[in-house]
């Protein structure tokens, strides 16, 4: 009996120091990936502990989309050694700025009747330029911006340009920098101002001072830019005119997305903004089931989500996704 008790803590005792080795080659093949260094020890030990964390919640969530109970897949991206907290108060839309959204700039709505297509991806017309990396700078609302002009820009011109989100983190005053900004906001700036090409005026992480070069700005013809309401309005702007910008609440769940239809936990409450490029609808043969969803282009690199995209679940207002859609007029 006692021989029996002691194999049992023998056991327990092997499967903990396997798991932690597991853990441990995990965690160091991680950090290689993503090239993550650690100015102290208990730096590295409290992002070890969040990872750690994070690991569970990734490994439980894959479990239940393995076993087709969820509609995406988690992976231990860039922000796994992120607390929940963290991942819950990242924010790059300034909510100082949300409160004029729609107060000057007009509403723009297409007829219910409106035939569309049944999908929609302005990947194929190579008229996307590639995904970017906004780093540790809130500038995602520049990156919203810049992203639906050079394609509105390219589908045009026939060209596609790559424009200087740096430009609009230093010089427009109607945003706040790295502190987040509307990509609303943001439009009213280009109209005025213009946008030099990236290579002219190349990012770097940070706010610095204005280096903007009159001559070297790129004046688009825009008629007019747009807020729009609810999702149907949403997908005949693009469908009709092309690419928009909108903001969603960039949720812990969000954050760790990898593939699939994301239908996970968030508030309608946006806190990062992205561009849709698309949009279609997926049958589920298991549940014999349709899901309407968007094709969302993200600026947190190539690491992040399906090459840098991402599908969300559509006309059930996920994460708040119709809250400040905004489109242009191109003439």
């Amino acid at each position: 009996m006692h021989l029996d008790k002691y194999l049992l803590v023998v056991s327990a005792v092997v499967i903990c120091v396997s798991s932690l080795r597991f853990l441990d080659q995990e965690w160091n093949v991680w950090k290689v990936k993503y090239g993550k260094n650690y100015p102290t020890t208990y730096d590295e030990t409290f992002r070890r502990k969040a990872w750690e964390a994070t690991w569970h919640k990734v490994q439980n969530h894959n479990q239940k989309y393995d076993q087709g109970l969820a509609k995406y897949s988690m992976e231990m991206n860039h922000f796994a050694d992120m607390t929940t907290e963290e991942r819950s108060t990242r924010s790059c839309i300034s909510n100082k700025k949300k409160s004029t959204l729609r107060s000057d700039i007009p509403l723009k709505a297409y007829s219910e009747n409106m035939e569309l297509p049944s999908s929609v991806d302005w990947r194929e017309s190579g008229c996307v330029a590639r995904i970017k990396d906004q780093g540790l700078c809130g500038s995602c609302w520049a990156f919203a911006t810049v992203g639906m002009l050079e394609t509105q820009n390219c589908l045009k011109s026939k060209d596609l340009v790559e424009l200087s989100e740096q430009q609009l983190v230093d010089c427009d005053k109607s945003n706040e920098g790295c502190c987040g900004g509307l990509p609303a906001k943001a439009l009213d700036y280009v109209v005025h101002h213009g946008v030099m090409k990236a290579k002219d005026y190349e990012y770097n992480e940070k706010q610095s001072a204005c280096m903007l070069k009159n001559d070297d700005a790129i004046q688009f013809n825009v008629s007019k830019f747009y807020t729009l309401l609810e999702e149907k309005n949403m997908a005949s702007s693009l469908a009709l005119d092309g690419p928009i910008s909108v903001g969603i609440d960039a949720s812990e769940d969000f954050m760790l997305y990898k593939t699939g239809i994301f239908t996970g936990d968030c508030t309608d409450q946006p806190t990062h903004a992205v561009i849709i490029v698309g949009y279609g609808t997926e049958y589920d043969e298991k549940t014999e089931q349709e899901t309407d969803y968007w094709i969302i282009k993200n600026s947190w690199a190539e690491v992040w989500g399906d090459k840098g995209y991402a599908k969300l679940e559509r006309n059930v207002n996920l994460c708040g996704i119709d809250t400040m859609a905004t489109s242009v007029d191109f003439i």
